[in-house]
């Protein structure tokens, strides 16, 4: 009995020096590592996500948008807001969300906007998100 015990135990160690000694080694083309050495380096320099702005108003008129924006700041200066082009508009979003949710909770504390509704943004700097609490 002690003697299969021991053979047991010296059979187990084996199988785990074993396992332990085997390494998966693995070529890797020259240009796949090129490509994300490059993925990698232009995501920490512009990194962006996904999420949801309020939008606050949209204009042809870019000086009506700026002012609004001062508007706004003054009112909310912790907010971040910043004003879009796509053309002929130019657009007033302000927040950054995760979650529609999330936008729609801050919308609520915006009586004094009426129209505002939330759009989906997909250039956010992780930053920017405001935190609920």
């Amino acid at each position: 009995m002690r003697r299969s015990l021991l053979l047991s135990v010296f059979a187990f160690v084996a199988l785990l020096q074993t396992s332990r000694a085997q390494e998966v080694q693995y070529q890797e083309e020259p240009g796949v590592s090129q490509l994300m050495r490059l993925w990698i380096n232009q995501n920490r320099a512009t990194p962006r996500v996904e999420g949801w702005r309020i939008q606050i108003m949209a204009s042809t008129d870019r000086q009506q948008v700026e002012d609004a924006k001062t508007r706004f700041k003054l009112l909310y200066p912790e907010t971040p807001a910043d004003w879009i082009h796509e053309k002929p508009y130019y657009k007033l979003r302000v927040g950054a969300f995760r979650t529609r949710q999330e936008a729609m909770a801050f919308l609520s504390n915006l009586p004094e906007y009426a129209g505002a509704y939330p759009a989906k943004d997909a250039n956010i700097h992780p930053r920017d998100f405001l935190q609920f609490q």
